[in-house]
């Protein structure tokens, strides 16, 4: 028979054991929730990353559509390598965030395997907790026993404390046992996802090696291209001079509709200035009405966000100095920028405002210009519009169809904001979203 004396002292040293091992389980239980923690971040970046490899498939898609269907027109075009281009830039990006991915779930699997070897060690611990519990119960397992430690306490409030304490121990041995159960079930799921974690990593590194092999496809079809569009230059120059001389008529009507309302607010002001002054008030100063100020901080405030011009399309051609993708030894002076789109595209407003101009150049189609305060923005070459001077726009409201130039369907793209007594051309792809 196990005295009262010895069942005493297994119950502290199973109580002090039970402490230390409270405590390890702690450390553990926090150590988990900083990896849990860091596994959240990591899964937040990789939807982020999962997200933008799904724009970038989107557009490679578009780029290839727009390639096929201007390829069975069974013309070679300029448009077509500048399209082209654009693709191999898309599947960089894409192989760029495919190897970030990889990184990421890198990490992420490097974590889960710290997870489940903290995990096995704190269910090593629990179950050799588990055994001890269960041997001491075996060693006393005598209900005589553990009466005979409850009736030799020497007064009724310490037997009502052992009695107290012997079901403290049997209502332990269960928790312990239910614990080790979801500590098993747990650590059962992280192997699991971190298998998933290995499988994701081994289908990434597959389609990243697609994209490699992609990319070299492209380059090689893009100088095929070059090399037959060399061998049309003449033609390809004769284009060049006519978008040339169509760009600089559509830079001088707008020059010339900014001036118009340059002057027409000058004397807006004068004759409210006159007006001022024949009723003995102070005149008001020429700074901006305060609603042109709201539409500027407005239009600003947006500067990166604003949505492409375009329905669906794939820019073809950047603002600024840049040389002709083909022909060498041309230069092209870009003020806006060009997106090719499908037979079907849309013009769309980048920015709700109010239609001040709508007219034609002959030969590059019509052209809307839509002010939005201080700034306005441009569509040029359109089949038909579907506005009219005055009307208010919404952001992507669709305001014409693009012309096709014999070739291909192709929207040019502006900005511009009046300074003082003129205006300025401004760079569109500082202006809207980045693709």
């Amino acid at each position: 028979m196990t005295s009262p004396l010895k069942y005493l002292r297994i119950s502290s040293e199973n109580c002090r054991h039970n402490a230390t091992l409270m405590f390890r389980l702690i450390l553990c239980t926090l150590f988990i929730l900083l990896m849990q923690g860091a596994s959240l971040f990591s899964q937040t970046k990789k939807e982020d990353l999962q997200r933008q490899r799904e724009q970038l498939n989107e557009q490679i898609a578009l780029t290839k559509k727009l390639i096929y269907e201007s390829e069975s027109r069974q013309k070679l075009t300029g448009n077509q390598l500048s399209m082209l281009r654009e693709q191999i830039r898309y599947r960089e990006a894409l192989l760029a965030s495919i190897t970030g991915e990889i990184k990421d779930i890198e990490r992420e699997i490097n974590d889960r395997e710290k997870s489940v070897e903290t995990l096995r060690t704190e269910l090593k611990a629990m179950q050799q907790e588990y055994a001890r519990m269960v041997i001491s119960a075996y060693k006393n397992r005598s209900s005589y026993d553990r009466l005979m430690y409850v009736f030799a306490a020497d007064d009724f409030n310490q037997a009502y404390k052992r009695f107290k304490m012997t079901q403290h121990y049997a209502a332990r041995r269960k928790e312990q046992m239910i614990a080790m159960s979801a500590k098993q079930e747990e650590l059962a799921k992280a192997i699991r996802n971190l298998q998933d974690d290995k499988k994701e990593k081994e289908s990434l590194a597959a389609v990243k090696e697609q994209e490699k092999k992609s990319i070299t496809r492209d380059k090689q079809n893009q100088e095929t291209k070059l090399s037959s569009l060399r061998a049309e230059e003449k033609k390809l120059r004769d284009q060049q001079k006519k978008q040339e001389a169509d760009r600089k008529k559509l830079t001088a009507r707008i020059e010339e509709i900014i001036r118009a309302e340059i002057e027409a607010e000058r004397k807006r002001a004068a004759a409210a200035s006159a007006g001022s002054a024949a009723a003995g008030t102070a005149p008001k100063s020429s700074e901006m009405a305060p609603e042109v100020r709201s539409l500027n901080a407005d239009f600003e405030k947006n500067r990166g966000n604003l949505p492409w011009p375009v329905s669906a399309g794939v820019m073809t051609s950047r603002f600024g100095r840049q040389p002709h993708p083909s022909i060498s030894g041309i230069e092209i002076d870009n003020k806006g920028v060009d997106f090719t789109t499908d037979q079907e595209g849309q013009a769309v407003a980048v920015f709700g405002g109010t239609v001040t101009s709508v007219f034609t150049i002959p030969g590059a189609g019509q052209n809307i210009i839509i002010t939005h305060g201080s700034y306005k923005s441009v569509y040029s070459g359109l089949a038909a519009v579907n506005v009219k001077v005055g009307d208010k726009v919404t952001v992507r409201q669709k305001i014409g169809t693009v012309m096709s130039d014999g070739e291909d369907h192709v929207l040019h793209f502006e900005i511009w904001k009046i300074t003082g007594e003129a205006g300025a051309a401004q760079n569109p792809e500082l202006w809207i979203t980045r693709r």
